[in-house]
């Protein structure tokens, strides 16, 4: 029996991406007879969290916000994980203790803080750049959540294969009922046929080019563009590009969306947009197929690794390319029924119980060669 603590405290209350995961893979853990895990956490978080089986331990911290987190990670993350009797330490966050006497394991989901800090605000470039690099230094083993994600850590940071696990996100969304889309649909306000967008609202996710689209398309469709997710870091792009469209009153922004309305969200529409300039992994895309909705994406990072054959894809702020693949699908009934059966074949082969076990087997590999946590140091970057 394995003990592993994991250091759960970036994920917020209201889930994302990277915070789908964490509660994901949480649970598969929580499940297995070979681990015993307890995940420290954020108070607000414990609730998205919870889990049969999962021990949930609420931090309080001394301070608020982002640098109290930061401070418990680094100075205090080890030493509650010795207390709580673990075997070895997990951040499933990009970051690790400062000192732990433990067996590591750090989770990176992609290296755009390196190679495209534009993309992030300047205090989390200038943290998370540093805690990244270190993280990948102390590790015992280092999970990516693609292949693509994997090559970039042994192009940028020269990371050996041997000391890196590829464990690929799941899914356990399912096609929304009838009812579920109608009463979704009633709450806002859509009484027609809609285009979708979903994700955290910031510059990677390359929202603009997707209204831009949708504008040049505007005349011939009846659809409207839902965009919906958090309002990250630099969604000013987004609003005036709404404002500059031309169609603004077509264009909804909600906001967040809660993951019990995911699925609902996601079957009701004809068409769903990921025009991301790049991707660690790209849950959305994931997600669409499962709920047997037509995607069209990006060839940016690993979104064809995990697209495969059953969505378009087009190339990174090639507006012109996304208007017509976004039109070809939302005229073509043949083609909508093709991309959707495809989707739900490829999405089946993304499971939490896979992405598990897989996380497991990288646990016991750490246990067996503890020593090679200060092996092999990552040299500087390379371009």
């Amino acid at each position: 029996m394995i003990r592993v603590a994991v250091d759960a405290t970036a994920v917020p209350a209201r889930l994302t991406g990277a915070g789908v995961y964490v509660a994901r893979v949480l649970a598969g853990l929580a499940a297995r007879d070979d681990l015993e895990v307890e995940a420290f956490c954020a108070p607000g978080s414990a609730g998205v969290l919870a889990a049969p089986g999962l021990r949930l331990r609420p931090v309080a911290m001394a301070g608020a916000g982002r640098p109290a987190r930061i401070a418990w990670t680094q100075l205090l993350a080890g030493r509650a994980a010795r207390r709580a009797g673990a075997d070895l330490l997990h951040g499933v966050h990009y970051e690790l203790p400062l000192a732990s006497r433990l067996p590591q394991v750090v989770t990176v989901h992609d290296l755009t803080l390196l190679t495209h800090p534009e993309w992030h605000e300047a205090s989390k470039v200038r943290y998370f750049g540093w805690a990244l690099r270190r993280a990948v230094a102390a590790a015992t083993r280092v999970l990516c959540v693609s292949a693509t994600t994997a090559a970039d850590l042994a192009e940028r940071l020269g990371v050996p294969a041997d000391r890196v696990d590829v464990t690929p996100l799941g899914t356990d969304l399912r096609p929304a009922s009838g009812e579920q889309v109608t009463e979704l649909r009633g709450r806002l306000g859509l009484d027609g046929p809609y285009l979708l967008g979903l994700g955290t609202v910031e510059p990677r996710k390359d929202l603009p080019t997707l209204v831009r689209a949708f504008a040049a398309l505007a005349g011939d469709l009846p659809h409207r563009l839902v965009l919906a997710g958090l309002a990250g870091w630099g969604a000013g792009e987004l609003e005036a590009a709404v404002a500059a469209s031309g169609v603004a009153d077509r264009v909804l922004v909600p906001g967040y969306v809660p993951e019990a309305d995911k699925a609902a969200l996601l079957t009701g529409a004809d068409v769903f947009a990921y025009p991301s300039r790049y991707e660690g992994f790209g849950l959305p895309v994931l997600e669409a197929m499962a709920c047997a909705t037509p995607v069209v994406t990006t060839t940016g990072g690993s979104l064809p690794e995990v697209a495969g054959d059953a969505a378009t894809l087009i190339g990174p702020g090639d507006e012109t390319a996304l208007a017509a693949a976004i039109a070809k699908l939302a005229t073509d009934p043949a083609a909508r029924a093709d991309a959707a059966t495809r989707g739900l074949a490829r999405a089946a082969s993304f499971t939490w119980e896979r992405c598990a076990e897989l996380t497991a087997a990288a646990y016991s590999r750490a246990l067996d060669d503890p020593a090679r946590a200060s092996s092999a140091r990552p040299r500087g970057d390379s371009r």
